[in-house]
């Protein structure tokens, strides 16, 4: 089994942010952790006005969002 770092990688000679970088990095860690922190965790990366389309679906705000997470 991998076991994955979530260690984001940018081209060369492109500046990120560090905490750009570490926000990515926690995001896609979250997104894969299955337990009901992550869940909270996961709908408060985005902004209380959030709109997320994933194919045909749409959540807004952050309990519009949650649903998403469990699917």
């Amino acid at each position: 089994m991998t076991t994955n770092t979530y260690k984001s990688e940018y081209p060369s000679g492109v500046p990120v942010d560090d905490g750009i970088r570490s926000f990515f990095e926690e995001f896609y860690q979250i997104s894969d952790t299955g337990t009901s922190e992550a869940h909270e965790r996961y709908a408060d990366s985005f902004t209380e006005d959030a709109t997320l389309i994933m194919a045909s679906k749409r959540g807004v705000g952050r309990d519009g969002i949650s649903p998403f997470y469990n699917a």
